[in-house]
């Protein structure tokens, strides 16, 4: 308790003399917070205190990793990070030995939708080592499981939720409680509101809003102080939608477009064809063609002029190439993933629909080949040192896309792409805790910060995809050990097998978890 006294006089923390434990800290030679920013816990004497020791850090600054680290963690932050501390522990911190380890912040997926299975998708993100993650949709239900999480009633991780979906005056996506149709100016300027005052924390739009009520949209966003993101809508450039102050740009929407020789021509193609109301999917497909198209004749001084724009105002991409392998990979590779029995045989059946029939050689080669396009002009981006975040469309609305496993999966498709793996690492990290306002509490390990972290047996810069070798993950200063992850995962698939079908289908349209029939 607070006002316990231990022999030598001081108050105690859980067992630990605050007193020596302050002695202790000031001669360690660690970097510290200072008090005034330490969680209200330290300066009351409470929260317990946990130091992992010996491994490697890789602090998500982009710096050289620090070997034989000492992190300190008092409740929910780091309070101290540093080498090798010059004392001996006193006596009730608690020390997890990490040599031979490499320690990571948390990672974020930056475009996430968690559909209301709490029971399976929270604990695959933690499992995971996603200790925060963005969602793209405002579902109905994520407001109270977010209140759940930070009251500690149940475990998963920190979530930034976006709005309804906006769309119009013609939509293709329709989601019941999750999306909205703006058809006029002062629906549009209404729907913004909304979410401003029902607590959205962005406005997320999409891809066949008109341009006149996205700019409706993005200059009532400003006045409300609320960032907006999501799919540039197919009739706007990057261009535009980076001067109008868009903060994220989704799953490289437009950009071979606007980085084609023939830019003017697809713009002017795309401005002139109408959406039909009946059939509004045909109009997303029909620019997703052209853009496979457009990637073949990539100009690299009209590149340089839009990648100098969303320089100059700061614009985030999320590639998703989760997204863009289950598109442009035929359905044999998606099949007999060994990671479905963390989800209901149900789901994965209806997922295996989504597929669709086998591909022929031809169209495998064609879209194989776009996807090696792809994963080249995401290596562009970054040598054009654009920020990149990590996303995945993780959750169920997309096929073999699992819940904390896909962001480990978008950072193999990174650095497949070109990037390092540090950048790899920055992108799910720092990146992504800037992206969203943050980067003062996470994406780094330093004092002050978060206490999120991921604790791999092997080191990420030397293989990316070593990020899933998971020796433990700390979310918020909770210390989830190997055999408590592995009981996490087995609960996971025990709950999968009991959990049913929803007694009516809630999403009408699966958004970007569908097929077109292009070759």
């Amino acid at each position: 308790m607070a006002d316990d006294l231990d022999s030598n006089g001081g108050d105690t923390m859980a067992g630990l003399s605050r007193r020596a434990f302050m002695a202790w800290l000031s001669t360690s030679g660690l970097a510290l917070t200072g008090i005034a920013a330490a969680p209200a816990a330290f300066a009351e004497g409470k929260g317990d205190v946990l130091v992992l020791v010996g491994g490697t850090l890789i602090d998500g600054t982009g710096k050289k990793p620090l070997s034989r680290a000492t992190i300190v963690i008092v409740g929910d932050r780091i309070i101290a990070v540093g080498g090798q501390s010059r004392h001996e522990f006193p006596a009730g911190v608690k020390v997890v030995d990490v040599r031979g380890k490499y320690v990571l912040p948390g990672l974020w997926d930056m475009h996430a939708h968690t559909e209301n299975y709490p029971k399976l998708l929270l604990p695959l993100f933690i499992a995971n080592g996603v200790t925060a993650v963005r969602e793209m949709m405002g579902f109905p239900h994520l407001s109270g499981m977010r209140d759940q999480i930070e009251a500690g009633q149940i475990l998963g991780p920190r979530m930034i939720i976006g709005s309804k979906l906006m769309d119009g005056p013609i939509a293709q996506a329709a989601f019941p409680g999750a999306s909205l149709v703006v058809k006029t100016p002062e629906e549009a300027r209404a729907a913004v509101r909304e979410a401003k005052e029902t607590g959205a924390d962005f406005v997320k739009h999409w891809s066949l809003m008109s341009p006149e009520l996205f700019e409706v949209i993005a200059r009532e966003a400003r006045r409300q102080g609320l960032p907006f993101s999501g799919h540039v809508p197919d009739k706007v450039s990057l261009s535009r939608a980076a001067e109008l102050g868009i903060r994220t740009q989704e799953h490289l929407h437009g950009i071979p477009i606007d980085t084609s020789a023939m830019a003017d021509e697809y713009r002017t193609l795309i401005a002139n064809r109408p959406v039909d109301p009946a059939n509004p999917y045909e109009s997303y497909f029909f620019v997703r063609n052209l853009e496979m198209e457009a990637i073949k004749s990539y100009d690299e001084r009209r590149a340089e002029r839009l990648y100098a724009t969303l320089r100059r105002h700061n614009t985030f991409l999320t590639p998703t190439l989760t997204v863009h392998r289950f598109f442009n990979l035929p359905p044999e590779v998606h099949q007999d993933d060994p990671r479905a029995k963390y989800l209901p045989p149900w789901l994965i059946e209806r997922w295996n629909d989504s597929l669709g029939p086998p591909w022929s050689p031809e169209q495998t080669a064609t879209r194989q080949a776009y996807h090696e396009e792809t994963l080249r002009l995401v290596g562009k981006l970054a040598e054009a040192e654009l920020p990149l975040i990590a996303g995945t469309d993780g959750g169920t609305l997309v096929a073999y896309i699992f819940a904390g496993f896909g962001v480990h999966d978008e950072l193999g498709w990174l650095v497949d792409g070109g990037l390092t793996p540090m950048q790899a690492i920055l992108a799910a990290t720092r990146d992504a805790a800037r992206a969203v306002d943050l980067g003062h509490l996470s994406g780094t390990v330093r004092p002050g910060k978060w206490a999120d972290l991921l604790v791999v047996d092997a080191d990420p810069l030397a293989n990316i995809r070593n990020t899933q070798k998971i020796h433990a993950v700390i979310t918020r200063g909770k210390l989830i050990t190997r055999a408590e992850r592995e009981k996490m995962l087995a609960d996971v698939e025990a709950e999968a097998k009991v959990t049913p079908p929803p007694a009516a289908e809630t999403v009408v349209a699966r958004c970007c978890g569908i097929r077109s029939d292009r070759n």
